[in-house]
C-alpha cells in the first residue's frame, strides 16, 4: 500500500484495543486470491436485464468532452504538470517511470511538479531534470532499511517519540539536496516553474503545501537547511519517525511547529491556485486550461492485494486502515481527474501493476522487490500507452455491482506485459 503510517496505527490499535471478531474461527476458508483478482464476478442470483454501466457512460461524456485549445486566446498559458504519491520503497516504480520516459524520448519539462512523501523525496530530482535520472536509479535500487531508517530499543519505545530513527534519511537528503540543486530549482522558479511539496502541520491536523521553488529563491541564510527539513518532514511517518520540528512566526510572535507524513493528509495533489484558472473564461463555459497536460504517477497499486484476514485485532485493524487509504487514494486521483475536465486539461496516471507482487511492508527498503518496481516503472514510462485516461473505478472490471445473492462466478482476465525489448 501507498501509506506506511498503517503500520505504526495499527500498533496503536493493538495497545488501546483487545477484542475478538464476529468470525474468529481459528481456520477460515478464504477465497483464492487469484479469484479475488479476477473481477468482476458475475452474480449468479442477480436479476436479469440490470444495467450497471451507467457510471462509465458518464466518465464517457466527460471524456469526450474536447481539450483542443482552439479557442484560447494566443499566449494562454499551457502546462505539463506532473503530480507523484507516496508510497515509501514503492517509490522505485516511480523512479523507474521518469528513467524509462527519459529513455523514450519525449518526457517534458514539467511547468508543475507536486510530490507528497516518498514523491516529495523524488520532486527536487524530478524537478530539476533527467540530468538527474541516474541519482533516482541509485536512491531506489541500490539502498536498504539500514540506509534509511534505525530501529529503536523495543523499551524505548515508552518514551520516545517515534519506533525508528531517521538520521540515516536526513544523511541521504543532505547528500542528495545539495546548494547547488536547491539553486537550479531557484533557477527554474525564476522562469516561472513551480515545485510544490506537501507535509502535514500535526498540530493543525492539515495538509501544508510548500513552494519549493519561493523557498529556494529566499535571501534567508538557513534557505538549503529548511528546504532539506520539508523534504524530511514529508516522509517522516508519524509515529515511525521523528516528527520534524519547524520555527514560524505569527504576528511577530515566535512558534515551533510539528511537521510529519504529507500522505497522512493527502496522497497525491495538484494545488487549483498554481494553475491560475481565469475564472471569467470558467464562467463562459470555456476551458481555460485546454492544451495542458496532467500525468499522475502511483506509488503504489490502485487497489490492494487481497488476503486473508486472520481473525486477530491487528490482521483486521490493518486491512481496515488498508482499504481506508487506498480508497482516500484514488479519491485524490479523482478530484485532480474532476479538475483537468473541468479546465480542459488531458490526464493521464499510472500505478504499479495490480499483478505485480509486492513486500507487505513499503518501510522495508529491499534491493530486490524494489529492482522489480523499477523494472515495472521502466516498462510504463517507456510506452505510455498503458498509462489510463479515466478515474479510478470508471473501467468496466472497476464497476460496483449490487450483491443479489451468494454465488457467483469470475470471469479470467487477461494483464497485458510489457513488450519485450521496449
Amino acid at each position: 500500500m501507498n501509506l506506511p503510517v498503517l503500520r505504526c496505527a495499527t500498533w496503536l490499535v493493538m495497545a488501546i484495543a483487545f477484542a475478538g471478531s464476529g468470525c474468529a474461527h481459528s481456520q477460515r476458508n478464504c477465497v483464492p486470491k487469484e479469484l479475488v483478482r479476477s473481477e468482476p464476478t458475475v452474480d449468479l442470483n442477480a436479476p436479469p436485464g440490470e444495467d450497471h454501466a451507467i457510471d462509465r457512460d458518464i466518465v464517457n461524456q466527460l471524456l469526450n468532452r474536447d481539450t483542443s485549445d482552439a479557442d484560447l486566446p494566443p499566449g494562454a498559458k499551457r502546462y505539463q504538470i506532473l503530480a507523484m504519491s507516496g508510497g515509501g520503497a514503492f517509490g522505485a516504480y516511480t523512479a523507474g517511470v521518469l528513467n524509462g520516459w527519459t529513455a523514450a524520448g519525449d518526457r517534458p519539462c514539467f511547468d508543475i511538479v507536486t510530490g507528497i512523501s516518498t514523491g516529495g523525496l523524488i520532486a527536487t530530482l524530478a524537478f530539476v531534470g533527467s540530468s538527474q535520472d541516474r541519482t533516482l536509479c541509485e536512491m531506489y535500487t541500490q539502498v536498504s532499511s539500514s540506509d534509511i531508517y534505525t530501529m529503536r530499543p523495543t523499551v524505548s519505545l515508552l518514551w520516545s517519540e517515534s519506533a525508528a530513527s531517521s538520521a540515516p534519511l536526513k544523511k541521504l537528503i543532505d547528500r542528495q539536496i545539495t546548494p547547488e540543486i536547491v539553486n537550479q530549482v531557484a533557477c527554474a522558479h525564476a522562469q516561472g516553474r513551480r515545485l510544490y511539496i506537501g507535509t502535514t502541520n500535526l498540530d493543525a491536523r492539515k495538509l501544508v503545501v510548500w513552494d519549493m521553488g519561493a523557498l529556494a529563491s529566499s535571501q534567508r541564510p538557513d534557505r538549503v537547511e529548511l528546504y532539506r527539513k520539508v523534504v524530511l518532514a514529508s516522509a517522516s511517518v508519524p509515529g515511525f519517525f521523528p516528527p520534524v520540528c519547524i520555527d514560524v512566526t505569527v504576528n511577530g510572535q515566535r512558534f515551533t511547529e510539528m511537521h510529519g507524513d504529507g500522505a497522512a493528509t493527502s496522497q497525491v495533489f495538484i494545488p487549483g491556485a498554481a494553475l491560475k484558472i481565469d475564472r471569467e473564461l470558467l464562467r463562459q463555459g470555456k476551458k481555460p486550461l485546454a492544451g495542458s497536460q496532467v500525468y499522475v504517477v502511483l506509488a503504489g497499486k490502485l487497489y490492494a492485494d487481497p488476503d486473508c484476514v486472520e481473525p486477530k485485532i491487528k490482521s483486521i485493524a490493518g486491512s481496515a486502515l488498508s482499504s481506508l487509504t487506498y480508497a482516500e487514494t484514488r479519491v485524490d486521483m479523482i478530484r485532480i481527474w474532476s479538475l483537468c475536465k473541468m479546465g480542459g486539461m488531458g490526464y493521464q496516471s499510472t500505478a504499479i501493476p495490480q499483478d505485480l507482487e509486492l513486500p507487505g511492508d513499503p518501510l522495508e527498503f529491499d534491493p530486490v522487490p524494489m529492482g522489480k518496481m523499477y523494472q515495472a516503472g521502466i516498462c510504463d514510462g517507456r510506452d505510455r500507452r498503458r498509462w489510463r485516461t479515466t478515474p479510478p473505478g470508471s473501467e468496466p472490471s472497476e464497476q460496483l455491482v449490487p450483491r443479489a445473492g451468494t454465488e457467483f462466478v469470475t470471469p479470467v482476465i487477461q494483464v497485458p506485459s510489457c513488450p519485450p525489448g521496449r
